[in-house]
């Protein structure tokens, strides 16, 4: 399973080559203000990373502006990525749950603190969420 991503301040990408789509969606820092109870300051994002439990992934990394090191330290991976470069690496994952990291190069004005969050989901579930990505929001309820 491959997933691209182009690290730049809350942007991903993940191609989704069984079905000919990408999926693309924005990942901000929440204020602090408007954390609820028991979410952590300056990791807590509004659109988590969902990834596949038991499965083995592929980042293809690049950046759009200034070099990033995309890293999740309780799941082992560190990612340089500079721009106009292509950079990967991959895990295997193996466990559901949420696991937190940061950029950790000190990449310019407000990238001090570019928190990631990974949440890893079973497969019926990742395809659910996949699906639910995928359908156009018009922003009705």
């Amino acid at each position: 399973m491959d997933r691209t991503g182009e690290a730049q301040r809350g942007w991903m990408s993940e191609p989704l080559p069984q079905i000919h789509k990408s999926l693309n969606f924005d990942s901000y820092t929440i204020p602090e203000d408007d954390l609820e109870s028991g979410q952590s300051r300056l990791l807590e994002v509004d659109n988590r990373v969902v990834l596949p439990a038991k499965s083995h992934i592929r980042f293809i990394v690049t950046s759009a502006d200034v070099p990033h090191s995309w890293v999740v330290p309780s799941l082992g991976v560190k990612c340089d990525v500079v721009s106009g470069r292509l950079n990967q690496t991959s895990i295997s994952i193996q466990r559901e749950g949420v696991y937190y990291g940061q950029c950790s190069e000190i990449c310019g004005t407000n990238h001090a603190f570019i928190p990631i969050v990974v949440e890893v989901v079973p497969r019926k579930d990742y395809g659910s969420w996949v699906s639910n990505q995928l359908i156009p929001q018009t922003g009705k309820a």
